[in-house]
């Protein structure tokens, strides 16, 4: 396909050639890699740039013999889908003169797209050295005054072109053409919706009519499904079996908007949205005989959504499911092989008449322990929040002296762990796991009340309260769950406070609060002097024996006043630890996202085991600083994400939500302070991290640090940590002696 061939076919429509300012000799090329959101917005863009005069290369499709370079372009943890993005980035990036990454946050008020998408524009810059001029317009409309696609579009038009009205004259092109295709979604595949703007999809004889035995919805991303190499052909291989396809693109989005309203709490990832909507649609609907659920292995969204879709199907239908998870080792035998199960399946089904709707009505679970937990009583609340750190000795014991009755989980342990993984989702992160674990702890202890912090995305973590509400309540047990969803907003936090003590006025719970942020406080001072003794220490164990000493002096404070007693008490315990002032030590960075880095037990004490090899650490985010940049107790302290921002700029431009931005930021900043390496801990299939983790070995080659990222799930061995970790400081010990 020639490049001009390409360009002017980027306007046909059903054989009518639009009016378009034909590409001079000599324009410039833009290139569009093949992948991710290009089916959603590629006749946007082809026509945008068409009606400019400006000539489109779209990368060739995917081929399977390319997923071992798109393996190789970084040693990050990505999900297939994204590496294969990369991978066409890799391919284009040669052959035109401006390469279009746009930065899509947010296309709804109320949705963001995934954070691999956030940050896929930094991510390509970070992987590759050699890009030409990159064209990324951003479309975010969660802003107070939203950057949609026509802000979009005029910045990139008044790139190439100084006439506004010859970029809107384009703009009000490509608006129409994405509606047409909009249009064509709901009467066609998206292959065959794509046509007009495609060669790659026009060149491909029309589907050949047949007698359909089935109508199934095939639930899965755009970019999975209709890419026949990430989906190993699955939708020709269900052809081939006389299967008419839906998908969630052939629903009109006022029918997504009103299967979204049927759920507690809307997914507020953009795509997620329309597949959990699709799923809730289609069980309903009596023609269609089964559902296929496709999703890549590795992706955070899926592992919640997938859930989702799971729940729903199998609750209140009777229609026959089959989840699909694709990556580059899935075997087409397999894959056949199970479709065909599947397909036998709905015969079955049908022939014994069970694959109707159920309705929405409630099913009981059965409890661990297989009894059913009766209905707690509401006067006699036993409230509990799953432990993150040392959380709990910022609020457990200031409650309990006002009266209410907490019942506080043990400390993250093994079983904790093996419950959360037993019943939580597949590829859910560590975090969720521990935190459902702690839950069902304390069910089990005679709690009544949970109350978990959520939030909008668009890490997973705000949507964990509703899938551990789910989970629980098909376990058996009876419980209120307390969600704090604007967990930014000091009012709603105050007005938490305020119904949980029991206080008569906001100010009351302000104080309580102020006392609770300030115990926190100290106990992060407390951390952070331990972090400098234990590489010094003269006894082993000393640091952590005045530890402990400190968190019981600190827990033991009733009273605002009593934390500048306490400060001083901490102060003396910790200045009886003998150490070697002059030990030569070496100095690592910890960042990460927040839970496995305050939590030991998820990070298996790595803080405590550099320590012990003669290693002062520094960590890159705080408990006391989180809250803090969120509600300014300490007016006079830095905020530390708009710091970490401004660090990470040359890297990361947008943030990818979690802890991204701090992870980046506060590794450059260490490499600024000649720190000797980076340790970043992040939890398997944790979104924002892996963003962090592909930029960081750009941070690592540019400053000559060293970085170790640990990835831990419930598989994870101790033995295994160990001996990395002293790897890692036996590389930083022989690079500092060169």
């Amino acid at each position: 396909m020639t490049l001009s061939e390409n360009s002017q076919f980027g306007c046909d429509f059903e054989g009518h050639r639009a009016s378009k300012i034909q590409s001079a000799p000599g324009a410039p090329v833009v290139g569009i890699p093949r992948g991710l959101l290009y089916f959603k917005y590629q006749p946007l863009w082809a026509t945008f740039f068409s009606h400019l005069g400006i000539q489109v290369l779209v990368s060739e499709p995917t081929k399977r013999s390319s997923f071992e370079t798109a393996q190789s372009l970084t040693r990050s943890d990505l999900c297939l889908p994204v590496k294969v993005f990369l991978e066409h980035v890799y391919r284009l990036k040669d052959q035109v003169d401006y390469l279009l990454l746009p930065r899509l946050i947010s296309v709804s008020p109320d949705a963001y797209m995934c954070p691999k998408i956030l940050g896929l524009t930094d991510m390509a810059r970070n992987v590759f050295s050699d890009l030409p001029n990159l064209l990324t317009p951003r479309v975010n409309a969660k802003l107070p005054k939203p950057e949609g696609f026509a802000e979009a579009c005029f910045e990139l038009g008044l790139h190439f072109n100084r006439s506004r009205s010859q970029v809107g004259i384009a703009w009000e092109a490509a608006w129409e053409a994405q509606g047409k295709y909009e249009q064509r979604l709901l009467r066609y595949p998206l292959d065959e919706a794509l046509k007009p703007w495609d060669r790659a999809f026009a060149q491909k004889n029309g589907n050949s009519e047949f007698a359909p035995r089935y109508r199934v919805a095939v639930i899965g991303r755009p970019y999975i499904s209709f890419d026949s190499a990430l989906s190993h052909d699955l939708l020709n291989l269900l052809q081939r079996q006389a299967v008419e396809i839906v998908t969630p693109e052939s629903l009109p989005k006022e029918v997504i908007e009103k299967e979204s309203e049927r759920l507690s709490k809307k997914v507020y990832w953009q795509l997620g949205r329309e597949l959990v909507a699709a799923a809730l649609h289609y069980m309903r609907d009596e023609d269609v005989d089964g559902i296929i659920n496709v999703s890549s292995f590795g992706c955070g969204q899926d592992s919640f959504t997938n859930a989702l879709v799971e729940y729903f199907v199998s609750k209140h239908s009777d229609k026959p499911i089959l989840s699909l998870v694709m990556d580059e080792h899935t075997a087409d035998g397999g894959l056949n092989t199970r479709v065909e199960a599947f397909l036998d399946m709905m015969d079955q089904r049908k022939k014994n008449g069970n694959s109707g709707w159920k309705g929405w009505g409630k099913r009981e679970g059965l409890h661990p322990t297989g009894g059913i937990v009766k209905n707690p009583k509401a006067e006699k609340m036993h409230l509990t929040i799953p432990h993150m750190g040392h959380l709990h000795v910022g609020f457990e014991q200031v409650f309990r002296n006002l009266g209410v009755h907490i019942t506080m989980p043990p400390r993250p342990n093994k079983e904790a762990l093996m419950l959360g993984t037993r019943y939580s989702p597949e590829c859910a992160c560590l975090p969720f796991k521990l935190n459902l674990g702690n839950m069902i702890q304390a069910l089990n202890q005679g709690a009544t009340d949970i109350m978990m912090p959520g939030g909008f995305g668009p890490c997973r973590f705000g949507y964990y309260s509703v899938i551990q509400e789910q989970i629980l309540r098909d376990l058996g047990y009876e419980f209120r769950m307390g969600r704090a969803d604007d967990p930014d907003s000091l009012r709603d936090m105050l007005d938490m406070v305020k119904r949980i003590a029991g206080l008569n006025t906001k100010w009351d719970s302000y104080k309580v609060f102020f006392f609770i942020l300030h115990r926190l406080a100290l106990v992060d001072w407390a951390l952070r002097r331990s972090h400098w003794l234990r590489p010094r220490e003269v006894e082993k164990h000393a640091t952590d024996r005045a530890l402990r000493r400190c968190l019981k002096i600190i827990e033991e404070t009733s009273r605002f006043r009593d934390l500048w007693s306490a400060k001083r008490k901490v102060r003396q315990v910790l200045s009886t630890v003998a150490c070697h002032r002059k030990r030569s030590i070496l100095r690592v960075g910890i960042v990460g996202e927040i839970f496995m880095v305050l939590e030991h037990y998820a990070n298996m004490n790595v803080e405590e085991r550099l320590g012990e090899m003669g290693v002062e650490v520094h960590r890159g985010l705080w408990l006391s600083d989180w809250l803090n940049d969120r509600y300014r107790f300490k007016l006079f302290r830095r905020n530390q994400y708009k710091w970490s921002l401004r660090q990470a700029r040359p890297y990361l431009s947008e943030p990818s939500g979690g802890e991204s931005v701090k992870s980046v930021g506060k590794s450059v900043s260490f490499a600024k302070r000649g720190f000797d390496g980076i340790v970043h801990l992040m939890p398997f299939t944790c979104m924002p991290e892996l963003v962090a983790q592909t930029i960081l070995a750009k941070v690592s080659r540019d400053y000559n640090i060293p970085v170790l990222t640990l990835i831990f799930d419930e598989h994870t061995s101790p033995g295994g940590v160990q001996t990395r970790l002293e790897a890692f400081v036996d590389l930083i010990n022989r690079k500092r002696t060169l």
